[in-house]
């Protein structure tokens, strides 16, 4: 079992269950545009850079995505952003990560601030040692390796020698390839967004389908192990 003393936690789908939040802003977007896109297709846009959303899911032209990124922001930013609800047992995983010495990140494609903001009206500000998010305008941070290296950077660990000890928890195949773009492992988790296929076909080091589960694989010395059959590494080509 490997041995990691960094953590990065992805945030929409694997910290916070932000859907509503999102699909009131998708359903306020679409209704300015008078467009119609089905709602049970709305979590394929969690995950990837909103820009991309825009271009590659609604099939905006890209000289118009910004444009319909602030009309989006109009709802998101005012209302949407907190109409979300922390998963349960991630607190608690975040607290044992760091009661077993472990450095616990966010690593996001959602902006910064946003994310900043969520947290602080949660009462959460505190549980992260480091929050690393997109720029809000998504020019410089935009892809997971972006924002994977800029954590990583922020915090002295992008030397080759601290990649093996690094992990990234996320719940889309967008963190399986960042994490493995940057050189390291990423565990995807089955409360969020994603699924198993994706997480197979994708390649990911190990699939978790509950926090206690991630605690297990990265914490077994210093916590009784349960569910350990529930914890399976991906068994890629």
């Amino acid at each position: 079992m490997a041995s990691f003393d960094t953590i990065l936690f992805d945030f929409d789908g694997t910290v916070f269950d932000t859907s509503p939040g999102v699909f009131n802003a998708f359903d306020y977007f679409l209704a300015k545009y008078n467009m119609e896109f089905p709602r049970e297709k709305y979590s394929l846009m969690i995950g990837p850079p909103l820009k991309e959303s825009f271009v590659n899911i609604l099939k905006f032209p890209p000289e118009e995505a910004d444009t319909a990124m602030n009309v989006y922001r109009e709802y998101y930013g005012t209302k949407g952003i907190f109409e979300c609800e922390v998963y349960p047992g991630i607190i608690k995983l975040v607290e044992d990560l760091h009661k077993a010495g472990k450095k616990v990140f966010v690593a996001t494609s959602k902006p910064e601030i946003y994310t900043n903001q969520i947290l602080e009206r949660k009462n959460m500000a505190g549980l992260f040692d480091f929050i690393g998010g997109s720029d809000l305008e998504e020019k410089t941070r935009v892809e997971k390796i972006d924002i994977i290296k800029y954590v990583l950077s922020s915090n002295g660990l992008d030397s080759p020698e601290n990649l093996d000890k690094i992990l990234m928890v996320g719940d889309r195949k967008y963190d399986v390839i960042g994490a493995h773009a940057v050189g390291i492992k990423c565990c995807g988790i089955l409360w969020g967004f994603g699924n198993r296929k994706e997480f197979e076909e994708c390649g990911a080091d190990y699939i978790c389908e509950t926090t206690q589960d991630v605690l297990n694989l990265i914490c077994p010395p210093e916590f009784e192990r349960i569910h350990t059959n529930d914890i399976r590494p991906c068994r890629c080509s």
